[in-house]
């Protein structure tokens, strides 16, 4: 992808999996009010698949909040990348003068949760993914860093000023990270982080210069700052850092401080701290005499510095003139130091990976001898390069800028130019939406000029410019405007209306289209407790004599998810006529707890339980007793809900709710039945002349009456196990094959007998104890269910003696 064009890296589907719950802490923990990043520079090594880390002392540089128990965290390798480090075209990757031969855990990173803190050892809840270390460069090995920080679980966040990333300082530094459950709301403001990542070359006094002896080092050491050296100062980057960064103190020209490093560390392989080689992302520092520095990288590559000195000249004198243009004109630089390419070879560009952040990387120094001639100009270190930026929220709100743009190298009058410092990157883990709002850049810096305005006459090395970071965006989410561009390459003018790259190149733009498939940074919903309310009644079933009914009450977190806290259950509003009694049984699972005990008082017409906490996949489930006076009858339904502290709250006590839908289940359902009330009725004909029903009959020996029982459930409710029972009347004999062989019970089902019916249609039944539920011989004629409005007749027949 061409410089300019945006970098889009998107968060993939697999991030948003309940197997990242482990980077889950307590989303919204620590409230409203910005409060920013507490810094710890790594100690030792913490090792993958362990959980424990050693911290260095609290940093200045961020925010006095020691880290505690249950504290977010972010650990981030900042320099880990292997280089090799011969003074030749092999140096970096083996054989371009740049890059690296192993890049190791650079840029890796990952969310954690405290457990405990012992001294400076955090034990961590859940085991590392990667491995992160730190040791100072020795002659052999590569300077390594990494940090912790501690990230506050804001519940929602509104910015009333911009933010300004701490500048990287060779241990902390660099990153910002804010965690908002609920809301940002940019309200307009910036979070800069614009040179905030490894730091540039910093310039320093290097005469007698080595003009005309052909010096093309690519690594060599720095022998003070009244000694002749080998070339400038390398960037820093995520390969190590040099003895001179860039300051603000300007000494005869010259900006170059000190790095910092700890007594003993050599801060590149063997003290190779300056010329033109570029260690992984930085650039490369200016080699005699008076190239450019090369530009830092980070996604885009750096551009390279510009030639070595020379003299400005309308006429070609010889083999030593390199022939330039401007526009139109052409002319000549002769000379010097042959005009050679040798400048600062640029930092190397990757292609971007969402499991890896970097800081840009720093601009090498322009080589100079001569920064006294503008004693109060600073002139010739390289820019630092743009920080890290990670936004994980639940939703943004108002427009904003997020700046990590790669600062620009110094100019220089009649010395090498500073080049630019890489754009960093920026994530933003955030639900899908567009944010047109929002304007994100991660461009690289220019790279400094040379000549005039400072100095004229003379052709020196511009800077490279810093190559483009990183922008990375979770999936579907787009925003206003995004500049990965990288840095224009810096200009040398000789003369008034004369300008010429003079052999510079700027950065490469910031590339890359891939899934932001990080696992170690879910979307924050996924986070966030997610409570299910589930009401249900043992006693389903009462009468309007009943005076007891029973609910249980569960309440679970969904696993994975954060503890929910402060947890209230309530029954917003019994139904009329049930009130609330005691409360029989409280029942936690899955390591939930009650710090306080408050159950509601006997009487209450909306009681309420308190106070709950639940981690992830626990539960509560409480039943309690009502008292009922005299129901009508009818369903009665009944909601729960449960309120917690909202990890997503604008205040400092907001709630969330969940709650029962209980129209929409029958749980909870409690039916009050008006009691069963069975009617009998029993008529008799004489069958033998043909008679109709009727209340009493007259029967002669030898004629055969039938006796018919009509049956009905008047009542609200089943009348169960309904047994009717008749004995055969004295002077007759039972007639057991009425109705059919060894059927001696007639059963019709909805059917009333009246005055003068014959029998009615129904369904012959045995007379003898068998599954039909007749048994004429033991005088239990039938026995069911009988539902509420059901009805009958039962029939048998005798024959008079």
């Amino acid at each position: 992808m061409s410089r300019g064009l945006l970098c889009s890296v998107l968060l993939a589907c697999s991030c948003l999996s309940v197997q990242a719950s482990p980077t889950c802490a307590q989303p919204g923990k620590d409230g409203v009010t910005f409060v920013g990043n507490s810094l710890y520079p790594g100690i030792g090594t913490a090792y993958g698949n362990g959980n424990t880390v050693n911290l260095g002392s609290l940093s200045s540089n961020g925010a006095n909040v020691t880290i505690a128990a249950g504290d977010e965290i972010v650990i981030i390798q900042m320099q880990d990348a292997d280089i090799n480090n011969t003074n030749t075209t092999t140096y970096g990757d083996g054989s371009t003068g740049r890059g690296y031969t192993a890049l190791n855990n650079v840029g890796r990173y990952e969310f954690a949760v405290v457990q405990s803190v012992s001294g400076s050892v955090l034990t961590l809840r859940d085991p590392l993914k990667y491995s992160y270390r730190a040791s100072p460069a020795t002659a052999a090995g590569v300077r390594r860093s990494f940090q912790v920080l501690r990230v506050p679980q804001y519940s929602s966040l509104t910015l009333t000023s911009g933010l300004t990333v701490p500048a990287w300082n060779g241990q902390t530094g660099g990153v910002l990270v804010l965690d908002v459950a609920g809301t940002l709301n940019l309200n307009g403001q910036t979070i800069n982080a614009n040179g905030a990542g490894f730091r540039g070359g910093g310039s320093f006094f290097n005469d007698p210069a080595l003009s005309g002896q052909n010096v093309t080092d690519y690594a060599n050491v720095w022998n003070g700052l009244t000694v002749a050296s080998r070339g400038a100062m390398k960037g820093e980057g995520y390969a190590g850092t040099p003895s001179l960064v860039r300051g603000t103190t300007v000494t005869n020209g010259y900006t170059g401080t000190s790095a910092g490093l700890a007594t003993g560390d050599q801060g590149y392989p063997n003290a190779f701290v300056v010329a033109r080689g570029a260690p992984g992302n930085a650039g490369g520092g200016a080699t005699q005499h008076n190239t450019g520095g090369g530009g830092g990288g980070n996604v885009g590559a750096g551009g390279k510095g510009g030639f070595s000195f020379g003299f400005y000249s309308t006429t070609y004198t010889g083999n030593t003139c390199r022939t330039l243009t401007s526009g139109t004109t052409t002319y000549y630089s002769c000379g010097g130091d042959g005009s050679r390419d040798v400048g600062g070879l640029g930092g190397v560009g990757f292609t971007p990976d969402a499991t890896r952040l970097i800081a840009g990387g720093g601009g090498g120094a322009g080589d100079n001898n001569n920064a006294s001639d503008n004693q109060t100009t600073p002139q010739s270190s390289g820019g630092n390069g743009g920080g890290i930026i990670i936004i994980r929220a639940g939703a943004i709100t108002g427009s904003g800028t997020l700046s990590a743009n790669g600062q620009d190298g110094q100019n220089a009058g009649r010395d090498g130019a500073g080049a630019g410092g890489a754009g960093g990157s920026v994530a933003l883990i955030v639900p899908a939406g567009t944010f047109s709002g929002l304007s994100v850049s991660v461009k690289g810096g220019a790279g400094g000029n040379s000549g005039l305005p400072l100095y004229g006459n003379e052709t020196q090395g511009p800077g490279g410019g810093g190559g483009g970071g990183a922008i990375l965006l979770a999936a579907g989410v787009t925003v206003g405007s995004a500049n990965v561009s990288g840095g224009a390459a810096g200009i040398n003018t000789p003369v008034q209306g004369i300008t010429n790259n003079f052999g510079t190149a700027g950065g490469s733009g910031g590339n890359g289209q891939l899934a932001f498939s990080n696992e170690n940074a879910p979307l924050p919903g996924l986070c966030v407790p997610q409570l299910t309310v589930t009401k249900t009644t043992s006693t389903p079933t009462r009468f309007t004599n009943s005076t007891a009914a029973t609910y249980t009450i569960t309440v679970s977190n969904a696993a994975g998810r954060s503890e929910a806290q402060n947890v209230t259950v309530s029954d917003p509003a019994l139904p009329s006529a049930f009130t609330y009694v005691s409360t029989d049984s409280v029942t936690l699972s899955g390591n939930a707890t009650r710090p306080s005990t408050t159950n509601p008082s006997a009487g209450t017409p909306s009681p309420s339980w308190s106070s709950f906490t639940l981690p992830g996949g626990a539960s509560v489930s409480l039943t309690f007793q009502a008292n009922l006076t005299n129901p009508t009858p009818g369903t009665y339904q009944n909601p729960a809900q449960v309120t917690y502290l909202s990890p997503t709250r604008t205040t400092s006590s907001g709630t969330a709710t969940a709650q029962y839908d209980h129209a929409s289940s029958t749980a909870e359902d409690i039916t009050v039945y008006a009691l069963p009330k069975v009617e009998l009725e029993k008529w008799v004909r004489n069958v033998t002349r043909n008679n109709g029903f009727r209340t009493q009959e007259t029967g002669y020996p030898g004629d055969i009456m039938e006796y018919c029982i009509n049956f009905r459930n008047d009542g609200g409710y089943a009348a169960n196990n309904f047994k009717l029972t008749d004995v055969v009347p004295l002077n007759t004999t039972a007639q057991t094959d009425a109705y059919g062989p060894g059927q001696g019970v007639w059963l019709s089902s909805g059917i009333q007998v009246n005055a003068g019916d014959k029998l009615p249609a129904g369904t012959a039944l045995t007379s003898a104890t068998d599954t039909d539920a007749a048994s004429l011989n033991s005088s239990l004629l039938y026995q069911t269910d009988l539902t509420a409005g059901a009805k009958g007749v039962v029939c048998f027949q005798a024959k008079v003696k």
